[in-house]
């Protein structure tokens, strides 16, 4: 019969004489969440609010498209997240279902109001070559002059950029 002491090799640690024998090492017990319990929909409302807001950031607008549904789709977790927290399905994500909502909700405004003037703008006749064109000549002659530290802004190169993959070009 194996000593509860005893080691996965076998060896049994020396024991002085009139001392107790040690208490056999337990392995730690670290909380992990059930997965029944877990709160997915807060998570993954809260990474599609975040890449929603952010690829409409980065794109200035132009890529409303996809952003809405990323946002509108965040939106919709958010709240299924926030309906089983309250149906006491789970205690987890109560702050990354809220964060969530609220990074939704102004991913949706924004991305209306960018689709909008982006509508608005090409109702109005707006060239967006042209303006392309016209960004790119700005940036090369910046560019051309001797430099007066007044180089052309990250700005104006991410606007040329999300132009070009909106025209194709």
């Amino acid at each position: 019969m194996a000593d509860e002491r005893t080691t996965p090799s076998g060896w049994l640690p020396p024991v002085a004489p009139g001392a107790r024998p040690p208490a056999p090492a337990r392995r730690p017990a670290f909380a992990k969440p059930d997965p029944a319990i877990a709160n997915t929909p807060a998570v993954w409302a809260l990474v599609l609010a975040v890449t929603g807001l952010a690829l409409l950031l980065v794109s200035l607008g132009t890529l409303f498209i996809l952003t809405l549904p990323c946002s509108a789709g965040a939106w919709i977790l958010a709240a299924r997240a926030r309906a089983r927290l309250e149906r006491g399905e789970t205690s987890y994500g109560e702050g990354q279902a809220a964060a969530a909502l609220w990074i939704a909700r102004i991913g949706v405004i924004a991305g209306v109001a960018a689709m909008v003037i982006f509508i608005g703008l090409l109702a109005l006749g707006f060239d967006l070559e042209q303006f392309r064109d016209d960004l790119q000549r700005e940036l090369d002659r910046r560019q051309s002059r001797p430099d007066d530290g007044d180089g052309p802004s990250d700005g104006v190169r991410a606007s040329i950029a999300g132009l070009r993959a909106l025209t194709g070009r």
